[in-house]
């Protein structure tokens, strides 16, 4: 049996020779290990890197009531500025948090951080959205002087529409 699976020699001979079922495979192996171990990679990271659009409020809410990473992005180029409030090119993102939706079914989250300002003063700046329930959704900022946060400048406020100044995506 020995001698048909390709074994040479005789007999208590540790030489041993395996005939390859597929001989035009063995000259492939050593090529296709890291092509196969790359494609497995690359299989593996596309759940991290996807991502899906929300392209309407039920989609937000079905995505932030089943516990989904929802993001926001905007560029408030694309959105409306309400009065007193100029025109800017600001786009910016961030993943929400937390969030509460109000009796009237608006969709709210915020966001605040430190920053300095143009004039190099500290700050602290807060961010609110709010997603109506037509669909379009309301961005106002207050920003604040430090240490007293006393107020500094008025609110800015902006009227966004979904999918155009403001897209929502779950990973």
């Amino acid at each position: 049996m020995l001698h048909e699976l390709g074994h040479v020699g005789g007999p208590g001979c540790l030489n041993a020779q395996v005939v390859h079922p597929f001989p035009c495979l063995e000259s492939a192996m050593p090529r296709l290990v890291p092509a196969a171990l790359f494609a497995t990679l690359c299989a593996c990271a596309l759940p991290a890197l996807a991502t899906e659009s929300l392209n309407n409020r039920a989609e937000v809410l079905a995505a932030l009531d089943a516990g989904y990473d929802v993001s926001v992005s905007t560029d408030l180029a694309r959105c409306v500025p309400e009065e007193g409030t100029p025109v800017t090119q600001t786009r910016g993102g961030r993943h929400i948090d937390a969030y509460r939706i109000t009796a009237d079914g608006t969709v709210a989250f915020s966001d605040s951080h430190f920053t300095v300002a143009n004039d190099g003063k500290p700050i602290q700046q807060f961010m609110r959205y709010q997603l109506l329930p037509d669909g379009s959704l309301r961005f106002t900022t207050y920003m604040y002087d430090l240490p007293g946060l006393q107020q500094r400048g008025p609110v800015l406020a902006y009227q966004c529409k979904l999918n155009e100044g403001i897209r929502f995506h779950a990973n």
